[in-house]
């Protein structure tokens, strides 16, 4: 949600006030959270990086767990002893 006019303007003058009461404390805020969002309001490139590389290596994991529990002799099921049924 934007600010209003008004708001942007109220904080314009907090922000002139306080770097006129102490300079060396507006110096330090301005540097403070300068990541700002893109045009459409999404986070910038930076910060969906780490999410990128999160979905990555899931779908690398998820990759190598399918790969790794195929089937390995050309897709028959692996051959089991039979069954013998003992009566007594």
């Amino acid at each position: 949600m934007a600010l209003s006019r008004a708001e942007r303007r109220t904080l314009d003058e907090i922000a002139r006030r306080v770097a006129a009461e102490d300079p060396e404390y507006a110096r330090r805020l301005s540097a403070f959270g300068g990541h700002e969002a893109g045009a459409l309001g999404l986070p910038a490139r930076r910060s969906l990086l780490p999410v990128v590389l999160v979905g990555v290596l899931l779908a690398a994991s998820f990759a190598a767990f399918a790969v790794a529990t195929a089937r390995r002799d050309g897709g028959e099921p692996a051959r089991r002893a039979p069954h013998v049924l003992l009566r007594p």
